[in-house]
């Protein structure tokens, strides 16, 4: 596998916890993380850290706000500084793609893997995360479709619909990341950028 950046980890308090769970999540084949794993991981109780987080949920929570701020941070500042519609479109993609590439352990909690025995409030709190990036990407496609640079030969037209369209990509993005985890990231998001044009891009 072809060298990558280190993952992510967050700044400030509370943040040798997070970036000791992080890291967990990033190991190959992870076990299923708990409490205890990460108490010996960090060398103190398991009542350290509950004094930081008053549960095992409220740690993944605060993990789910800390790559919403890391995606949000890219696709916010790509809309900001981007007015052609269709290239907003794909530089958004192209951060989304890269983001797995960066973060394997971060990719494991938005592909829901490392949630599947957490609470479901968990994959509530990650649906809201997927709706604001839906969100995001249907300002870029109505862009596209006000400004003609959109490809009217492909999924995006006039008379098609932003939102469908922003779900679409939004779909295909979540789909490259469950790809990417199942194959231990043996396909990457270079490999997946060759697709843009068949998604008009």
């Amino acid at each position: 596998m072809r060298d990558r950046p280190a993952p992510a980890v967050p700044q400030g308090k509370k943040a040798q916890i997070l970036a000791a769970l992080i890291g967990m999540l990033d190991t190959p084949g992870p076990a299923r993380v708990t409490t205890a794993a990460l108490a010996e991981q960090l060398g103190q109780s398991e009542a350290a850290l509950y004094r930081h987080f008053a549960s095992k949920s409220a740690l993944f929570e605060a993990l789910i706000e800390h790559i919403e701020a890391l995606l949000f941070e890219d696709l916010l500042h790509i809309e900001a500084t981007e007015p052609n519609g269709r290239l907003r479109l794909r530089k958004q993609l192209h951060a989304l793609l890269h983001f797995s590439d960066r973060n394997h352990g971060l990719t494991r909690v938005l592909t829901g893997e490392a949630l599947a025995t957490e609470h479901p409030a968990l994959l509530e709190r990650l649906n809201v995360l997927f709706m604001a990036v839906q969100d995001g990407l249907q300002r870029s496609a109505e862009l596209a479709i006000g400004d003609g640079s959109a490809d009217s030969s492909a999924a995006l037209c006039a008379e098609g619909s932003a939102m469908s369209y922003a779900n679409l990509l939004a779909t295909w993005a979540q789909g490259c990341w469950h790809r990417q985890t199942q194959t231990g990231w043996a396909v990457t998001a270079d490999d997946y950028e060759r697709q843009f044009a068949l998604l008009g891009l």
